[in-house]
C-alpha cells in the first residue's frame, strides 16, 4: 500500500461523509467539527505510528553504540590500550550505518568473537590470579602489589578489566614475587623451628616448656606455624632467647672447663678419667652443668689438701726464671709471698700471677738472653780450652790412668780455638748494640745478677775498657737505700748451702782465694763506685770496637797473684772457700739429686771441682755471700767477703 491510495481512501471516505451529513441534515458548523475530529484522529494515528517507529529506531541506535562501546572496550582490554585511545572514526565496523538492523547484525558478530576473545584471556589471568591469591594469602595484605580480577565462581569480569599481555606478564611476575617470598618464609620458617626443636633438646628443656604447636608442624606444614612478619619475629625471637640461654651456658661450662682441666693438670688425673668424664657430661644441659661443678668442687676440695705442693712446686719454677732472668737478691726478695709459710689460695694466685710477668718479661728479654748465653757459652769454652793447655800431660801421648788416648783431642783443640777467635767478637758485637737498644727503649741498663751468686748487677757500658767494670747501688728500679734484711722465714727456712757459681771458672785460671784488709763501703753512697780487673777469660765482659792500650810491665802479674778472688760463701758463718778446699760431705745429696729429676731440672755439672750443694725443693735460694773487688792505682787486686763487705744488694754495670 502506498500513499496514493491513502489519500484516495481518505478522499472517498470525506466524500461519503458529506453525503451523508447531507442527507441527515447535520447544520455546517457541526459538520466542520466533525470533520476536525476526523483529521486530528487520523493525525494523531499517524504521528503516534511515527513516533513507535522513531523510537524503535532510537532504540536500535542505542544498541548499535552499545555494542560499538562494548566492543571497543573488549579491545582495549586486549590490547592494553584506553578506550578513548581506541576510537578511530575512519573504522568502518564500529560505525552506525543503516539499515540499524543490519549494523547491529554486524557489530554483534563482532561483538561476539572479541568477548570469546576476552573470556579465554581472562581464563588465563584467573587461573593465575586464584594462584596468586592462594600464596598471597599467607603473606600480609599490604605485601600485594597489583589489583587482581574477581575470581569467585558467579563474578563478571566488566569489559574494561584490563586482561592484556602486559598485564599478564605483571601479573606473572608479581607471581614469581609472591611465589619467592613465600617459599623463603616457608624455608626460614621450617629451618627455625628445627634448630628451636633441637636447642630445646639441647638444653634438655621439659617438654611441658615446649610448643607442641613447633612440635606438630615443623616438619609437615610449616605454613601452619605463620608466615606473616609478626609470626617470624616471634619465631626469631623464641630462637634468639634459646641461642643466649646456650652461649651463657657455654661459656659457663667452658669456666668451669678451664678450670677442671687445670686442676686435672695439677692433680695429674689419668687421661683415662678425663675422657670417661667428658664423655658422660657432654652438652650443655643442667645435668652436665651440674656435673661439671660438682666435678669442679671435688678438685678444689683436693686442691686445697694439697695446697702446700702446688706452692712448693710454683715457688720451684719461679726459682727457675729468676735464675734465667739472672735477678739479683734485692729483686727476688722484692716479692715477700715467696717466703710466707701460710699456705693459701691466695698464696698460690700470687706465685702464679708473679710466674705469668716473669715468663712474659722472659719473652721480652729472650734476644737479650740468648745472646748473653751465647757469649757466656763461648767464654765458657775459651776457659775450658785455657784450663786444658795448662795440663802438660796431653802432650805426652798417654792417656791418664783408666783412660783411652785421644789422638784427635789437639785438633778438636784447635778448631775450638779459630771458632771461638771467630765468634766471639761478633757475638760481643751484636751483644754490645743489643743492650743499647735495650737500655735507650727502656731508659734503664739490662742488669744481670752475677754468676758468682753474690749481689752485684752487671751491665755494659760502652766507652769502657773491657778489663773494668764498675759497680753502684742500683738495680733496676733506680737508686735505692741500704738493701733490706731478708725476711726471717728465708732465713729460718730456705738458706740453701754453699752454692758455686756456673761460671766461677770462666773468671780465673787459678782459684785460690785471697782476703786483704779494705776499708768497708758505705751502703748508703750510690755515688760510691767498685772496680776491679778481670783478665780477658772474665764473663760478662764485652770488649770495645777499638782495642785496649796495652798494659804496661807493671800490670803483668802471674797466673796465680792476677787472677785473685773471692771464693762465695753461703753459709752463716760466711766462712770462705777457694777451689783447693774440699767439699764437705753431705748426706742428703742423693736425696735432692732424686728431687730435682722428677722437677726435671737440669743442673751445670760442677766445673774445676768447685764446691755446689742443691736447693731444696721447693723452697727459695737464700741470700748468698757478698764479695767486692776493689782495684788501685798501683795494680793491686783487694777482695773483701762477708760480713766485712756487709749484706749488700750492690749492683754493677754490666
Amino acid at each position: 500500500m502506498d500513499t496514493s491510495y491513502l489519500a484516495q481512501q481518505v478522499t472517498t471516505i470525506i466524500g461519503q461523509l458529506h453525503g451523508l451529513f447531507d442527507e441527515i441534515g447535520v447544520p455546517n458548523h457541526e459538520r466542520d467539527s466533525r470533520e476536525a475530529e476526523l483529521f486530528s484522529a487520523l493525525s494523531e494515528t499517524l504521528n503516534n505510528q511515527l513516533k513507535i517507529v522513531n523510537a524503535e529506531k532510537c532504540e536500535k541506535t542505542e544498541e548499535a553504540e552499545r555494542l560499538i562501546k562494548t566492543i571497543r572496550q573488549l579491545e582495549a582490554s586486549l590490547d592494553g590500550r584506553s578506550a578513548r585511545d581506541s576510537y578511530h572514526p575512519e573504522d568502518e565496523d564500529l560505525q552506525i550505518t543503516y539499515p540499524l538492523t543490519r549494523c547491529i547484525q554486524n557489530l554483534k558478530e563482532k561483538h561476539k568473537a572479541v568477548g570469546r576473545q576476552h573470556r579465554e584471556r581472562f581464563e588465563q589471568v584467573k587461573k593465575l590470579a586464584q594462584a596468586l591469591e592462594s600464596y598471597a594469602s599467607h603473606l600480609e595484605p599490604s605485601f600485594l602489589q597489583i589489583k587482581l580480577p574477581p575470581t569467585s565462581p558467579n563474578a563478571k569480569i566488566p569489559p574494561t578489566f584490563d586482561v592484556s599481555p602486559s598485564y599478564v606478564a605483571s601479573l606473572d611476575k608479581e607471581f614469581s614475587r609472591i611465589y619467592e617470598e613465600y617459599t623463603r618464609r616457608l624455608g626460614w620458617v621450617q629451618t627455625t623451628a628445627d634448630e628451636i626443636i633441637k636447642l630445646w633438646a639441647e638444653l634438655g628443656t621439659p617438654q611441658a616448656q615446649t610448643d607442641s604447636d613447633i612440635l606438630e608442624f615443623a616438619r609437615e606444614a610449616p605454613e601452619q606455624l605463620g608466615l606473616h612478619q609478626d609470626d617470624l619475629d616471634r619465631l626469631r625471637s623464641r630462637k634468639e632467647r634459646l641461642i643466649d640461654e646456650k652461649a651463657q651456658r657455654e661459656r659457663r661450662l667452658k669456666d668451669l672447663r678451664n678450670n677442671i682441666e687445670a686442676l686435672w693438670d695439677r692433680l695429674g688425673v689419668e687421661e683415662a678419667d678425663r675422657k670417661a668424664f667428658l664423655a658422660g657430661s657432654r652438652g650443655c644441659g643442667l645435668r652436665a652443668i651440674n656435673d661439671y661443678e660438682d666435678e669442679l668442687a671435688r678438685l678444689n676440695e683436693l686442691k686445697r689438701q694439697n695446697l702446700h705442693l702446688f706452692v712448693e712446686d710454683a715457688r720451684d719454677k719461679l726459682q727457675q726464671l729468676w735464675d734465667s732472668l739472672y735477678f739479683s737478691e734485692e729483686e727476688m726478695l722484692d716479692f715477700t709471698p715467696a717466703f710466707s709459710d701460710v699456705y693459701s689460695d691466695a698464696l698460690l694466685s700470687a706465685h702464679e700471677a708473679e710466674i705469668d710477668r716473669l715468663e712474659a718479661l722472659k719473652e721480652q728479654r729472650a734476644p737479650v738472653l740468648a745472646l748473653l748465653d751465647k757469649h757466656r757459652s763461648l767464654l765458657n769454652d775459651r776457659d775450658e780450652l785455657n784450663a786444658s793447655a795448662q795440663d802438660a800431660s796431653r802432650l805426652m801421648g798417654r792417656g791418664q790412668k783408666g783412660e783411652r788416648r785421644d789422638p784427635g783431642k789437639l785438633l778438636r783443640e784447635e778448631k775450638m780455638r779459630k771458632r771461638i777467635a771467630k765468634e766471639l767478637p761478633k757475638v760481643e758485637a751484636e751483644l754490645r748494640n743489643v743492650l743499647e737498644t735495650y737500655e735507650d727503649e727502656y731508659g734503664r741498663p739490662f742488669l744481670v745478677q752475677d754468676g758468682n751468686n753474690s749481689n752485684t748487677d752487671r751491665r755494659f757500658q760502652p766507652g769502657k775498657d773491657d778489663s773494668t767494670i764498675r759497680g753502684h747501688n742500683s738495680t733496676i728500679r733506680g737508686n735505692m737505700g741500704p738493701p733490706r734484711a731478708p725476711p726471717p722465714k728465708m732465713k729460718d727456712l730456705f738458706t740453701p748451702p754453699p752454692e758455686t757459681n756456673n761460671y766461677d771458672h770462666e773468671n780465673f785460671s787459678d782459684r785460690s782465694s785471697i782476703v786483704r784488709s779494705i776499708a768497708p763501703e758505705d751502703p748508703y753512697d750510690d755515688r760510691s763506685f767498685m772496680s776491679f780487673v778481670r783478665p780477658e777469660s772474665g764473663r760478662g765482659q764485652y770488649p770495645p770496637m777499638a782495642p785496649p792500650p796495652a798494659r804496661s810491665d807493671s800490670r803483668q802479674t802471674s797466673t796465680t797473684s792476677s787472677t785473685a778472688h773471692t771464693a762465695q760463701s753461703g753459709s752463716e758463718n760466711w766462712e770462705t772457700y777457694s777451689d783447693v778446699s774440699e767439699p764437705e760431705p753431705d748426706a742428703s745429696e742423693a736425696y735432692y739429686a732424686k728431687l730435682r729429676a722428677n722437677h726435671m731440672q737440669r743442673y751445670t755439672p760442677e766445673l774445676n771441682n768447685t764446691y755446689r750443694k742443691s736447693r731444696p725443693a721447693g723452697g727459695i735460694r737464700g741470700v748468698g755471700a757478698t764479695e767486692t773487688m776493689i782495684e788501685h792505682e798501683d795494680g793491686r787486686i783487694l777482695s773483701v767477703e762477708g760480713s766485712e763487705a756487709g749484706w749488700t744488694d750492690d749492683n754493677e754495670t754490666y
